[in-house]
């Protein structure tokens, strides 16, 4: 018989609610190894999304603890932008208290290093602004370049912003740091709001299932995600909360949850009306460029919604 070696990940995280259920989605999932988490600032300042792994780690009780690491305090060149009214003043929809204080490593030196270490089989999962990965891209190109794949989170490109109306979140907080790295000719998947958001948990779902196995990290998950889902409900109308970065290392670890379209994107980077929009010459009639990302278009929501549930919940 022959033995299959766990996929190596490492994750990029601003650890907010649905950061935390991605997660738990990574930590439950077969077939993978969470070497890394790197952290950096965007959903809350980036000591409370160090803080927030942490507290994920314990409740999930992983055999192997993978290296934690400190990133990135503001973007590249802008002001921070957080979002407390969407994951809470402490990105766990208000579930912690004061902060996990110990030294961790820094996050650019733990990306280069993993990206040796792992090469082709490596995945990068980046869920939060992208400051990182460009600060670790500028220090050693040749390193970053040798990875299997990044998975970003962020953009939108056919449907509204989160952010303003053409902005999603990820890629508003840093556009400098998104245009660096998608047009650095890293093997690249975008996961964008088009995909995320046909894939949303529901208060009713949680609580049911919930209620059915009574164990410590659901009722945590349904505590961490009240606020989250409230939010949706007063802008959105649905109480509920999109599973974002879960489908991203979804998309991680199953690619053909979605399907792609390989093109050139460019964020924008100028213009505080369109900051952070994402633009992409889509190739007309079929066509495919040999050069750019690959953007997800398609998603089997189904499929995916089921796996997150026996996984997760």
């Amino acid at each position: 018989m022959t033995r299959h070696r766990s996929r190596p990940l490492l994750i990029d995280t601003d650890t907010g609610v649905d950061d935390a259920l991605a997660l738990a989605f990574a930590f439950r999932s077969p077939g993978c190894s969470v070497e890394a988490i790197t952290t950096v600032a965007g959903n809350v300042e980036v000591e409370k999304c160090t803080r927030n792994v942490w507290t994920m780690l314990s409740l999930l009780a992983p055999l192997k603890l993978p290296v934690v690491a400190q990133g990135a305090r503001r973007p590249l060149r802008l002001p921070l932008t957080t979002a407390p009214e969407v994951h809470g003043r402490d990105g766990l929809g208000n579930t912690q208290t004061g902060l996990h204080r110990t030294r961790v490593p820094n996050a650019v030196d733990v990306i280069v290093e993993t990206c040796r270490r792992f090469g082709k089989r490596l995945t990068i999962v980046a869920i939060g602004p992208l400051t990182n990965i460009a600060q670790a891209v500028r220090k050693d190109p040749r390193t970053l370049r040798s990875v299997g794949r990044i998975v970003s989170m962020g953009g939108a490109f056919r449907v509204p912003g989160n952010t303003g109306p053409v902005a999603e979140f990820n890629y508003f907080v840093d556009p400098h740091a998104a245009e660096e790295v998608l047009n650095s000719g890293l093997p690249l998947t975008i996961v964008p709001l088009d995909v995320t958001e046909q894939c949303a948990l529901l208060g009713d779902e949680l609580r049911d299932i919930v209620q059915k196995h009574q164990t410590n990290l659901g009722r945590f998950l349904a505590r961490m995600t009240a606020d989250y889902m409230r939010y949706h409900q007063r802008t959105e109308g649905f109480f509920g909360g999109y599973l974002h970065d879960p489908l991203a290392v979804a998309v991680a670890l199953d690619p053909s949850l979605v399907t792609t379209m390989r093109t050139t994107v460019h964020i924008e980077c100028l213009s505080p009306l369109t900051r952070g929009m994402a633009v992409a010459a889509f190739p007309m009639s079929g066509r495919r460029t040999s050069n750019g990302v690959d953007v997800a278009v398609g998603v089997d929501r189904a499929r995916f919604l089921q796996t997150f549930f026996e996984r997760v919940l």
